[in-house]
């Protein structure tokens, strides 16, 4: 059993690392007993609530301390945080923790205080800051987004009187992540009485600010397919973007297209004319192809990365230094996803005209087949189509070469290969799978979340959408192209091997290892190495330099630990100072990259100098004045009247002392709980509340609070997803057979609206995608099933409560073997009978008479009370039918059992 192992690994001593929901398992099972624990360290403590696991555990381990010692001791509690903006965000948020930790003190150690300043300058890495500027037309861009935002904020001003437009609310800060959050959540309230015009304004703002940051993360084709992606989904939806009219978004495209190719027109050709007889325009198309800036910074400094390197290996002499530098310089790159990673990937190994041809080509070929599409049967097509098309041709010969035979079994190739492996390349206007797919599974994920209308949904859903098939076209380009180069390129090796690791899966993308003469590349991305990866990482690459291509503010606290542990290795004679650590920092000059991280380290020295004067003026935690909080006291001193296991490990009780000791005695407190409803605050609220727990591994329900009772717990998310899954059905079925009054607990955030939904989506008929038909289809078919609603946990404990209420205590062993051996009871032909009724029923013969013509719960009561059997109903006479169940029905039954199969 585990609990005999844990029991003897505990009872061993030593530090242990644990998840809280073990701990709080093995707590309630005395698997661990607190008297021999000496202290708890939390990590993550500004994740703790007055009613989360660690706050649970932490409770019953510092009573049951102090009840074992009399008093006398109580353990240590300290917990760690390293997001300083967490902790201080919201209304007491600090006292909330200190008061869910049990503890008294708070102590700040910032980045700029004294003692930490000093010690992190003594080994400090080398820090090159890269400024790279943006390209004229980028300024641009960006300056028609900065004119999009300032009208969208113009026009909510004019709307809309419920917002309070602070200092934070400008279009200098309009790129922060926080300037559309803050304008929601000042509406969120009156969200329902706002007119379409507003909330498609605030959507508007959302999608800008995406712009921007894709603006400088992109290339000019991804940004471009974008923005025509944003475009298309926004006409198609029943209220368009408004800022798409506006002249910002005339030069934001304009400036767009031009970092793609420009188009101008020559003189009029004396052969070709129009519909009106008149010698038609010549144009003439100039790829531009514009690369991000940011990819010629980065070849730029891994060639002096290079002879950084190659200069280090002819001063350092020894065999020692000679062995460490055999392998090559290791360097690291983090970027924002694995997007980037693989762009870069592509753009080291196949360099810039390759990687941003294919790019190209992809794009012409998409955008052709749609003209060709759209202008089929007209006749004629534009001049920038034609030039679209010609292009085309161009781009495929300068990359596969000029032979009709290669080039039509590459044109086939790739018209097999497109679209989800093998299938023919679907039209142009049709909706692909795979974006129908990806929708259904959101809608299913979504529903519950949000009391949001369809049409909010639908209108916010625009530019994920936008982003969803951006990124699908850029990852499909870059695989089947990529298929193309490696047949065609049979002699270049090097090429071979670059594009059979491209061919990876999307889950090896995080990690690549690229070989550059004598550099070893390891490319990486922060979602990642997130947390305390980001030193586990470090530690074990032990790189000597380090790129960060995109800028974040936690990796950069991180290299700043992991070059003062080198410290250690200076008295090492293999360790010289030109071993130092080098970072290059890579980050756009004024540009919505450099203000986010602006804001980012104001935010985090903001938060400091915050919780710094709350400090000063915060009293102590209501429940820890003194050495002792007024639980500990009551239940080390007085006793208690219910407790866990013989009084070894005492109960949360009331101090309010007029309720009388007699009744508490008879209150009912056992609850049986199946570990994994531990993640969630409910068992701690109950613990709170008085209930006794008992942590079990349950087949039937979640919780079973009596011989009658058992609840299954649906959050609203989680009962959307039973629903869609069918896995509701099954536990409701199993529930209703094994006990009497089964009931199924939906349980609502208290922090959003008490309903499933809105007002204006409720109708009088049945359909497949509403809840309330679901919920009324659930409960027809088991007329045994209670439904339970409640507004938050702390209601869910008063009706628990009022359910035990004259019944009788759970039994806990009984409970674990209900359900669990279902196949051995039908095996040994079990007769049990739970309240008078048959504990074994015929599901397959109840479902098949429910599945009757005619028949319903109502009727089907009846025949089960006259028959034993669907034979014994199939042989009664008419008339005994008709009598039974009306002259209608009784003739659909008598008719329906002896139809026959076929007419003759």
């Amino acid at each position: 059993k585990r609990s005999t192992g844990a029991t003897a690994m505990y009872q061993q001593g030593g530090i242990y690392i644990i998840t809280s929901r073990i701990l709080i398992v093995d707590l309630l099972t005395q698997t661990a007993s607190p008297a021999s624990i000496s202290g708890i360290l939390v990590y993550h403590a500004e994740k703790v609530t007055e009613t989360s696991t660690e706050s649970f555990i932490i409770r019953i381990y510092k009573t049951q301390k102090l009840f074992a010692s009399q008093g006398q001791s109580s353990g240590f509690v300290k917990g760690f945080s390293e997001d300083a903006s967490e902790v201080i965000q919201g209304f007491g948020n600090v006292d909330k923790i200190l008061k869910g930790l049990f503890v008294r003190r708070l102590y700040l150690y910032p980045r700029f205080h004294v003692d930490i300043v000093e010690e992190l300058e003594k080994y400090p890495p080398k820090v090159d800051e890269l400024h790279q500027q943006l390209t004229p037309l980028m300024k641009e861009i960006q300056g028609a987004l900065a004119a999009a935002v300032q009208a969208c904020i113009r026009q909510l001003k004019s709307s809309t009187n419920l917002i309070e437009w602070t200092d934070d609310l400008t279009v200098e800060n309009c790129v922060t992540n926080n300037f559309d959050r803050s304008i929601s959540r000042q509406l969120e309230h009156d969200w329902h009485r706002l007119k379409p015009q507003t909330k498609n304004l605030v959507y508007d703002l959302r999608t800008i600010r995406t712009l921007f940051q894709y603006l400088l993360q992109y290339d000019s084709i991804a940004f471009w397919k974008l923005l025509n992606n944003v475009k298309t989904m926004s006409a198609a939806s029943r209220t368009p973007s408004m800022w798409l009219l506006t002249p910002a978004a005339d030069l934001l495209f304009r400036k767009a297209k031009d970092r793609v190719y420009k188009l101008s027109m020559g003189r009029r050709s004396a052969t070709a004319t129009t519909e009106e007889n008149r010698p038609a325009l010549v144009g003439k198309l100039t790829p531009v192809l514009e690369e991000n800036p940011k990819w010629r910074l980065l070849k730029q400094v891994l060639t002096e990365v290079r002879r950084d390197w190659r200069e280090k290996k002819k001063q350092q002499q020894g065999k020692e230094n000679i062995a460490k530098n055999a392998g090559g310089a290791r360097v690291l790159v983090m970027t924002k996803d694995n997007r980037t990673l693989e762009t870069l990937r592509s753009y080291l190994v196949e360099g810039k005209d390759r990687t941003m041809m294919l790019r190209w080509l992809n794009y012409l070929e998409r955008y052709n087949d749609r003209s060709r599409t759209v202008t089929k049967g007209a006749g004629h097509i534009s001049e920038e189509s034609r030039l679209l098309i010609e292009e085309e041709g161009r781009v495929r010969n300068f990359l596969f070469g000029t032979g009709r035979r290669k080039r039509n079994q590459r044109q086939a190739a790739v018209t097999n290969t497109t679209t989800n492996g093998g299938k023919k390349r679907q039209q142009a206007n049709a909706e692909p799978d795979w974006k129908r797919k990806k929708r259904k599974v959101a809608a299913e994920r979504g529903r519950g979340q949000k009391t949001l209308q369809s049409d909010d949904l639908k209108q916010r859903a625009i530019l994920d959408e936008a982003l969803e098939e951006t990124e699908h076209d850029l990852t499909n380009s870059d695989k089947y192209y990529r298929v193309e180069l490696i047949g065609e390129e049979d002699g270049d090796e090097d090429e071979m091997e670059s594009s059979d690791s491209s061919s990876d899966d999307e889950d090896e993308l995080a990690y690549k290892v690229n070989e550059l003469d004598d550099l070893r590349i390891v490319i990486r991305t922060y979602p990642s190495v997130d947390g305390e990866r980001a030193s586990l990482l470090l530690r074990d690459l032990m790189p000597d330099y380090v790129i960060l291509y995109d800028a974040d503010i936690s990796f950069i606290r991180s290299i700043e630990i992991h070059s003062l542990s080198l410290d250690g290795d200076i008295n090492n004679p293999s360790m010289c100072k030109h071993d130092q650590l080098r970072v290059f920092f890579m980050l756009f000059e004024a540009s919505s990259e450099e203000k986010n991280f602006l804001k980012s380290l104001e935010r985090e020295q903001n938060s400091f100098e915050r919780l710094i004067a709350h400090k000063k003026s915060m009293p102590l935690p209501v429940n820890t004045i003194g050495m002792t909080s007024t639980q500990e006291m009551q239940q080390a001193s007085r006793g208690i009247a219910g407790s866990y296991a013989g009084g070894t490990l005492p109960l949360s009780v009331d101090t309010r002392t007029g309720r009388g000791k007699g009744r508490k005695d008879k209150e009912r407190r056992d609850i049986a709980v199946d570990v994994r409803e531990f993640r969630s605050a409910l068992p701690s609220i109950l613990h709170q509340g008085g209930m006794r727990l008992a942590p079990v591994t349950l087949t039937v329900g979640d919780f079973v609070l009596s011989s009658v009772h058992c609840v299954e717990r649906k959050s609203i998310s989680d009962l959307f997803g039973s629903f869609a899954s069918g896995r509701l059905y099954t536990q409701a079925e199993a529930m209703s057979k094994h006990y009497k009054c089964p009931c199924l607990l939906i349980e609502f955030d208290p922090g959003k609206s008490f309903s499933l939904l809105n007002s204006n989506e409720l109708g009088g008929e049945i359909r497949g995608d509403s809840i309330c038909s679901k919920m009324a289809l659930l409960t027809m078919h088991f007329p045994k099933l209670r439904l339970l609603w409640s507004r938050g946990p702390h209601e869910t404990l008063k009706i628990f409560k009022a359910l035990k209420q004259n019944h009788d205590e759970v039994d806990v062993d009984k409970a674990i073997e209900i359900g669990s051996n279902e196949s051995l009871d039908a095996l040994l032909g079990s007769n049990e009978e739970i309240d008078g009724e048959e504990n074994e029923i015929n599901e397959a013969a109840r479902d098949m008479l429910l599945r009757l013509p005619g028949i319903n719960i109502n009727n089907a009561r009846k025949i089960m009370n006259v028959c034993d059997s669907i034979a014994e109903l199939a042989d009664m006479p008419r008339d005994q039918l008709r009598a039974l169940l009306g002259p209608a029905t009784g003739q659909k039954i008598f008719t329906f059992f002896r139809q026959k199969f076929a007419a003759s």
